[in-house]
């Protein structure tokens, strides 16, 4: 089997999780033989993933985040690695609902919209260029999944609200469990994002001046997200409008990753 052929068949359980988990949404039953069917076709796909990365590193010798096809793989792999650890640890049993369509798109984008030929001039090798990229892609994820968690803050608190709730309501946890939980993603991805952050200003001195659209796309994300979490430590940053946040700041970093690192080459310096 190709390289490829492991995240096509990943997409598969991953659309899989989401058909299971839509048919729980509409029965408004939580139903205990669905569950973990759900978990286990997500572990499933986690582990096609990681097959990928693995063999790709192998071949290329380091990190497979060489590439914005490697990279965005990764995020979604990310992503997936803190549905695997949230789920279990807060008992968010419907939490693949919402991670799974996402982690699904994005991997879709990866296999069908980017480019998965190798750089034609590879980057100059250091462990800190390594830890740089695999920290500040992994804070991706944290982010990703901060999302999916304010997805679910706002159904349910729209749930709430409502006159006549939907029978979901009884699957959702309640929204007190989810902003905390929202909470902490964000901060832990700040958190991280900061460590690579500081890695890439060690990793410069080996390998050259990062591209400055790439440096400027970063410490964008940085501010934001420290916004977010400066704002929440202030109490100015109520529930939902960081529900809000951690929606829109994480599909704007997403789109403005791609855009970034798909400038053409030329426009690039060498780094």
């Amino acid at each position: 089997m190709t390289e490829r052929g492991y995240l096509w068949l990943a997409e598969l359980l991953f659309g899989m999780s989401c058909l299971l988990t839509w048919q729980r949404w509409r029965s408004g039953q939580p139903d205990g033989r669905l569950r973990p069917i759900n978990y286990i076709t997500m572990l499933a796909g986690f582990a096609l993933q990681t097959t990928f990365l693995y063999l790709r590193g192998k071949a290329i010798g380091r990190c497979p985040l060489t590439t914005p096809f490697e990279m965005t793989i990764f995020i979604a792999w990310a992503a997936v690695l803190f549905y695997l650890l949230i789920g279990p640890s807060y008992r968010l049993s419907f939490l693949g609902a919402f991670t799974a369509p996402i982690v699904l798109a994005i991997g879709a984008v990866a296999l069908l919209g980017l480019s998965d030929m190798p750089r034609a001039t590879p980057l100059k090798y250091s462990p800190w260029v390594d830890f740089h990229a695999a920290i500040g892609i992994l804070a991706c994820g944290a982010f990703a999944l901060a999302g999916v968690i304010g997805a679910m803050y706002l159904r349910q608190e729209d749930q709430l609200k409502s006159r006549r709730p939907h029978r979901t309501l009884a699957l959702l946890p309640a929204v007190e469990q989810l902003d905390i939980i929202n909470h902490r993603l964000v901060l832990l991805g700040f958190v991280m994002l900061t460590f690579g952050m500081l890695g890439g200003v060690v990793s410069q001195h080996v390998v050259g001046q990062w591209m400055a659209a790439k440096t400027a796309w970063a410490v964008t994300a940085w501010v934001a997200y420290g916004g977010v979490v400066g704002a929440r430590w202030a109490g100015r940053m109520h529930a939902r409008r960081m529900a809000r946040y951690s929606i829109a700041l994480f599909g704007l970093l997403l789109l403005s990753f791609w855009l970034v690192y798909l400038l053409p080459v030329s426009s690039r310096p060498a780094p």
